[in-house]
């Protein structure tokens, strides 16, 4: 598959501004203790920026700008993330980032109820920590299988194409999109953050 191919490039400096799955940010609910209430404001935030056409450009242009230099035909590459990733990204946001689902994993609408706020610190330090689980091989496989299902593939005018770039694709974007996720974490704690950490 010529679409995505290995990044060797350094994820330093990025400067688009949008994160991958509200779960990564909610989980600062959990360090600190935050209200069920609050755990679901965010995750709402974070679903409609996400899924914004502004946010699902930037990330776009960001996968292009990483993952097509070093493919084996870069014009195809750019071309096919044009036309997949909007289609994935639609696809894999409104299922994973749903918010009643995504807080009661969490823990945030559970037995537990404590009221209180996280500090900066505290928030960024759990999206560091999810960063490593949302580009771990466990859950890109997650993705990988409900995408190629129907999530997406099962439903594409061109099953096998969408299949093969899932496949190919996405074992090097997640990664990318983790290490986004860190770097621009404090500007994430305060923008989408009820209780605006960071800022």
């Amino acid at each position: 598959c010529k679409s995505f191919h290995r990044c060797s490039g350094t994820k330093k400096g990025l400067n688009m501004k949008f994160a991958v799955f509200s779960l990564a940010c909610l989980v600062s609910a959990i360090s600190a203790d935050i209200t069920c209430d609050d755990c679901l404001v965010f995750s709402g935030n974070m679903q409609t920026y996400l899924m914004s056409d502004e946010s699902v450009a930037e990330q776009t242009e960001l996968l292009i700008a990483l993952l097509c230099p070093s493919a084996t035909d870069p014009a195809d590459c750019e071309a096919q993330s044009r036309s997949w990733w909007p289609q994935i990204a639609a696809a894999m946001y409104p299922v994973f980032l749903e918010a009643n689902s995504i807080c009661g994993q969490l823990g945030a609408c559970g037995i537990k109820s404590a009221l209180g706020e996280p500090t900066c610190e505290e928030c960024t330090g759990s999206l560091g920590a999810v960063a490593e689980i949302i580009g771990s091989e466990a859950k890109i496989a997650e993705i990988i299988e409900f995408l190629k299902g129907d999530g997406l593939c099962a439903s594409s005018a061109d099953a096998a194409g969408c299949v093969e770039v899932v496949e190919a694709g996405l074992p090097y974007a997640m990664p990318i999109l983790a290490g986004v996720l860190v770097e621009r974490a404090p500007e994430y704690c305060c923008t989408q953050s009820p209780s605006g950490v960071c800022c």
